[in-house]
């Protein structure tokens, strides 16, 4: 199992350590402890960041409720949509902003956790003698890495994730995430018919099904939340085994695209450069150290 950690130093908020290791289910907890211990971290702030597979992120319309209120009246809406029993989850919100889909309705997302999930994290922290502060999501780790994009301030900026058999965009204005959206169809699909495409224009189906897919998201976020054109699509890092995506997607979508390259925008000290090979382990720790209240 990968791990991947960071260190942030909170004077200078600089991203000053970053380390990715192969370490065993077993070894983990000692593995860390001794990294701890080298470097003199005893009882340092942990932020954890869950593993998608490990909890349920749900957008509903909000309760009409007061804000105190609002964890309790979602939990029992949350009910018929996850397989955990309700009274054995945690649940979190962060509600749109109020802009989203042009004032209509009051939209939420939830994310709901097994109870048994979060214990097992602040034992795993505990043992390997940090303070756990935070349980976070992928979501809103990428979301802290958006807020220093250069654009993000002033337009939309879409994070486009492309794994072995499935993708993810994510869309983001000023310091909130508006959109999550799957994508079907991954690297597996589309690796045979990028290479045809290097030889010519001409999209296989699998090819035009993704294109599709991400041109639907983007058009979703422009007509249904009201939020305008995205003013530029990021690639997250992904091992594509030398294949170039942005052979298919520049010539059939509207806004620039570029490859998330976090020693471009992100605080790190100048001994850590890491390359986009490495940012791939290490994307979500970046976010996590560098998290802002949501």
């Amino acid at each position: 199992m990968a791990i991947s950690y960071g260190v942030l130093e909170y004077g200078e908020f600089m991203v000053r350590r970053l380390e990715s290791a192969q370490v065993s289910g077993s070894e983990q907890v000692t593995f860390i402890k001794n990294w701890v211990t080298k470097h003199k971290l005893k009882n340092a702030d942990c932020h954890f960041v869950l593993n998608k597979q490990e909890y349920n992120l749900e957008l509903i319309e909000s309760p009409h409720v007061e804000d105190a209120e609002l964890v309790e009246a979602v939990r029992w809406r949350l009910k018929d949509l996850i397989q955990t029993p309700i009274e054995e989850t945690a649940i979190d919100v962060f509600p749109l902003p109020n802009d989203a889909y042009r004032g209509r309705m009051r939209m939420v997302y939830v994310v709901a956790v097994a109870k048994s999930i979060i214990e097992q994290k602040l034992t795993l922290i505990r043992s390997c003698g940090l303070d756990p502060k935070v349980i976070d999501i992928e979501e809103l780790a990428l979301r802290n890495i958006a807020l220093y994009l250069p654009e993000v301030n002033k337009s939309t900026v879409a994070l486009l994730g492309v794994k072995e058999n499935n993708g993810e965009i994510y869309m983001f204005s000023n310091e909130d995430m508006y959109l999550t959206r799957s994508i079907d169809l991954g690297m597996s699909s589309l690796r045979g018919e990028i290479q045809t495409a290097s030889e010519s224009q001409h999209l296989g189906e699998m090819a035009d099904r993704f294109v599709l897919d991400i041109q639907r998201s983007l058009d979703y976020y422009e007509s249904q939340l009201g939020k305008g054109v995205a003013n530029s699509i990021y690639l997250l890092p992904f091992d594509a085994q030398g294949v170039d995506i942005k052979k298919i997607l520049l010539p059939n979508l509207i806004p620039p695209i570029h490859t998330l390259d976090c020693r471009k925008f992100i605080p790190f000290s100048e001994r850590v450069s890491p390359t986009i090979e490495e940012q791939e382990k290490v994307l979500t720790v970046i976010g996590a150290v560098l998290r802002r209240a949501a």
